[in-house]
């Protein structure tokens, strides 16, 4: 396979937080999927579910070339529970996206230190 892009993205955990003091309910559903939604506010610090979420959102659109047609909601951070990693699903006009650059995998890394939560993206496929 080839690499097709590569993506990283830093966010402060507190910015989110203050996102969500701000803007509330109205951030999180233009940015979120309503699963992530759900399983952030599970969690006892929903800033930081939120946050790995939009760090990982940010990275695939760096990895894919950064264009732009598709919204974030569109790119879905979940987790395997079974395997213990994250992973992304992809839909509407980022899939295709994905697909039309060549697309066949997505590698993904998270990892957090203190206030911060960083994601790195890889796009493994047929390059064109």
């Amino acid at each position: 396979m080839d690499l097709i892009g590569i993506g990283i993205d830093l966010v402060y955990i507190p910015k989110i937080q203050r996102l969500l003091n701000q803007y509330g309910e109205r951030f999180q559903k233009k940015v979120f999927s309503e699963e992530e939604i759900e399983y952030s506010l599970k969690r006892k610090n929903t800033a930081f579910h939120l946050a790995s979420s939009f760090a990982s959102k940010e990275a695939f659109f760096k990895a894919v070339g950064g264009y732009s047609p598709f919204t974030f909601k569109e790119i879905i951070l979940k987790r395997d529970f079974e395997k213990g990693t994250p992973f992304l699903e992809l839909k509407g006009k980022a899939k295709e996206i994905f697909k039309k650059r060549g697309g066949k995998k997505i590698l993904l890394a998270l990892s957090h230190e203190n206030e911060y939560t960083i994601s790195v993206v890889v796009i493994l496929g047929k390059f064109k």
